[in-house]
């Protein structure tokens, strides 16, 4: 024995007993790993992959659905069936020109909405598949827009002008959204132009230049709208660096280009913008710039870590873990519990049909819960954003369905969906001489949502527990992304088991930068190389055509209101209470809502014949949780004509097939004198009472850009969301149905829980499928 400095006494080891003992340890624990390892080579070839679950064929033979999307084949059919019109005069757009008449658009022509229900409901006769074409009539005596419907698909043998009453018809030229025939004669005027002014750019960007510029290139970037009055075309471009994220990578130089003229050759560059001054030409601002009376800027390129701010390459030091370590991932442990069938979906009651329209999004159709019909159609029917600045690029309009943008490109697996997800392809003819696939531009997918969809604790008030009751909120998600330019934008449709339908989109992608100059100050933070994000409005429409019990439905808002009351239990004191009251709109005018936080209020559609159990009448309500008010006025002095959609959070109108959307691809273009006028399907103030209704319901969201924002927006904090509702409607909670819930309680006389799982099998003993991720971006000739 020894002591320590305390006085305690403590045993030594001899040298060999240490020795004896540490060896006898590692053989102890090389035993074990040996053993450990041995147990799990024999677990492991008993565990067998996850089942697939339910179906999933995505591509179906035969005829396509009432509300597909057309086909290759259909595409094909239409166009060609066009072009052996003689009369029309229609050159194919692979050896046409500016000055020919040529296909621009092909896509689905819908049904009207009774054939439809005909056919679904009732047995009737399927309706003809019909497309809608789009010609460029840029050789006719007075170039036109001209839109055809062609049928019966897939073997045409008539077509017929669309021009439906209400909206602007003919299609004016200016009016037009601008196509790559038209882009390729822009481009050489913007060439030509800056031929001229190579060297000042050169000087002025550290060797940057548009013309003949190697690896130090310029990119033009458009605004919008082309003018400022009903049938300009003039179109202010400012330069970027073409770098990665080259939005991010501005310079204060922008030339405006009239481009009204039938006549391309008369296309010019007019006015010039250079370090916030203005010149009335190139010529002037040559003079100027040489002449020394122009202010010269000088914009180094960023180099090395300073460039990294638009990449989205990795940079900057992980926060935690140091090393990298796989995120939590979505397991189906009994496979897909939804079910495929080319475009129709099914799940834990709810079915659906969707589509991909080339010139608005995604549109779902016949939505249902436990076979009743709740929708339709629920569609995204226009996007816009609204910029504010000092220069022309920064009081940009973008009112993006007007934008050739195809936009639905290819999802990332294990990113942008789930690994568990179902992609489909889509098929579009834009601007091209043959339909294109789009690979995984759609997914659909169950989700865990991390929140119960229900739960309670009950509490017995002395020992704590008498019992608990649970469900977590699993909902199927249909998804699709939309990269316009800068933006990335996301469009989740989320089917919850409790009937509720959830619309949400979100906000991704760079933002839209021009050069920081000390007038831009009220509009934007100076940020990354010296640009500035200005201050911006984003907006989205969706249709939403709600049969709630049938087509004859009705609109109310239930007011909640304020009373001052004595009540006979303490007569001598007054009482603030919240109190309902129905409010039924029966003209369209007085069936628009501008938000008013001092009047909350349910917005309510229901069947005046339906009700439920206990006499309330059956409806479904919409829930905004995604509104701002657009602070444009209404005064004819700015470009809102062409979006007077955006003015309402919601709408609500009778339907009709000659109002199919809130906007057009044309209105874009001329925001002053739109071809389509979301205005005038209120302004005829019809009856609303017992008749079809449509909600046209807008989500909106100001964004003032901060440095957090680079290199791109994120989609945390900027999710806007509306719901589609029961109201009513069922008798109680539906998903009181689901045999995934839990009960924990108590059986009479024990005082040990129990869990009730319905039968649902609490462990997974299978091993999920991995798919790795196989990324290729490019569409594909169908």
């Amino acid at each position: 024995m020894e002591m320590d400095d305390d006085g305690k006494a403590y045993k030594v080891r001899s040298p060999g007993g240490s020795v004896l003992w540490k060896v006898a340890t590692g053989v102890l624990l090389a035993l074990c790993i040996a053993l450990a390892v041995a147990l799990a080579v024999v677990v492991l070839g008993d565990v067998k992959p996850c089942g697939a679950g339910m179906t999933a064929v995505t591509v179906l033979d035969g005829p396509p659905g009432v509300f597909d999307d057309l086909t290759p084949a259909e595409i094909k059919a239409a166009r060609d069936y066009l072009l052996g019109v003689t009369p029309l005069d229609i050159t194919p757009i692979q050896v046409a020109t500016f000055y020919d008449n040529y296909i621009y658009l092909v896509e689905l022509h819908l049904p009207p909405k009774a054939e439809a229900l005909a056919y679904l409901d009732n047995n009737g006769p399927r309706p003809e598949r019909q497309a809608l074409v789009t010609v460029y009539g840029g050789g006719r005596t007075q170039p036109v827009v001209e839109q055809y419907v062609v049928g019966p698909l897939p073997n045409p043998t008539r077509h017929e002008t669309y021009a439906p009453p209400g909206r602007k018809n003919p299609i004016p030229w200016h009016s037009r959204s601008p196509d790559s025939m038209e882009r390729s004669l822009t481009d050489a005027a913007l060439k030509q132009a800056t031929r001229d002014i190579n060297n000042i750019l050169a000087e002025s960007f550290d060797g940057f230049k548009h013309d003949d510029c190697g690896k130090l290139c310029l990119i033009p970037l458009e605004s919008v709208p082309r003018g400022y009055e009903s049938g300009e075309r003039m179109t202010w471009y400012r330069f970027h660096r073409a770098m990665e994220g080259f939005f991010l990578h501005s310079i204060p130089f922008a030339v405006e280009l009239n481009h009204s003229d039938i006549d391309h050759t008369r296309w010019k560059v007019g006015q010039v913008e250079y370090n916030d001054q203005y010149f009335a030409s190139i010529a002037d601002f040559v003079q100027s710039y040489n002449d020394g009376s122009a202010q010269k800027v000088r914009v180094p390129t960023p180099t090395g870590d300073a460039a990294m701010y638009s990449s989205l390459r990795q940079h900057g030091t992980p926060a935690h873990p140091s090393e990298p370590l796989r995120g939590p991932e979505l397991i189906e442990p009994d496979g897909r519990r939804y079910k495929v069938t080319g475009r129709h979906v099914e799940y834990m009651g709810w079915s659906f049909d969707w589509r991909l329209a080339t010139s608005s999004g995604p549109h779902l159709f016949d939505v249902r819960m436990n076979g009743e019909r709740i929708l339709y159609e629920l569609a995204l029917k226009e996007i816009a954003t609204w910029y504010s600045g000092t220069d022309p690029v920064t009081t940009a309009k973008f009112v993006d369905c007007g934008l050739p943008a195809g936009g639905y490109f290819e999802l990332a697996r294990g990113i942008d969906c789930p690994t568990t997800a179902t992609f489909f392809d889509t098929v579009h003819m834009m601007d091209r001489a043959d339909p294109v696939i789009y690979k995984n531009s759609v997914c659909v997918f169950e989700l865990n949502t991390g929140i119960p969809l229900r739960r309670h604790y009950e509490s017995n008030f002395y020992d704590g527990q008498s019992f608990y009751g649970g469900l977590v909120d699993n909902a199927l998600v249909l998804r699709t992304i939309q990269t316009i330019g800068n933006y990335d934008l996301l469009y989740d449709f989320i089917f919850h088991q409790n009937g509720v339908l959830e619309v949400k989109a979100s906000l991704n992608g760079y933002v839209w930068t021009s050069y920081y100059q000390a007038s831009q100050a009220p509009y934007g933070y100076p940020t990354w190389g010296g640009s500035i994000a200005n201050v911006h409005q984003h907006f989205f429409n969706f249709k939403v055509d709600l049969d709630v019990g049938g087509t004859e439905n009705r609109f109310e808002t239930v007011d909640i209101i304020l009373d001052n009351v004595t009540l006979p239990f303490r007569p001598n004191v007054r009482h603030f209470l919240t109190r309902f009251e129905r409010n039924q709109k029966t003209r369209e005018t007085e069936a628009t809502v501008q938000y008013d936080f001092t009047k909350p209020k349910y917005y309510n559609f229901y069947s005046d014949n339906n009700k439920n159990r206990f006499n309330a009448h059956r409806g479904y309500r919409i829930q905004l949780n995604g509104i701002a008010k657009n602070l444009l006025p209404k005064d004819g002095a700015t470009a809102v004509n062409g979006a007077a959609w955006m003015d309402y959070q919601v709408a609500v109108t009778r339907r009709k097939d000659s109002e199919p959307s809130s906007s057009s691809i044309f209105n874009q273009n001329d925001l002053f004198d739109p071809v389509v006028d979301f205005q005038s399907f209120i302004d005829d103030d019809e009856n609303i009472v017992d008749e079809d209704l449509v909600a046209w319901v807008t989500l909106a969201a100001h964004h003032l850009p901060h440095s957090e924002d680079y290199p791109v927006t994120a989609t945390a904090g900027n999710q806007l969301q509306f719901f589609i509702r029961p109201f009513h409607f069922y008798d109680e909670d539906p998903s009181m149905a689901s045999s995934n819930a839990v009960w924990i309680g108590r059986s009479p006389g024990s005082p040990e829980n129990y869990v009730e799982r319905y039968g649902t099998p609490e462990v997974s003993t299978c091993e999920p499928k991995h798919t790795p991720m196989n990324y290729d971006g490019r569409w594909h000739n169908a």
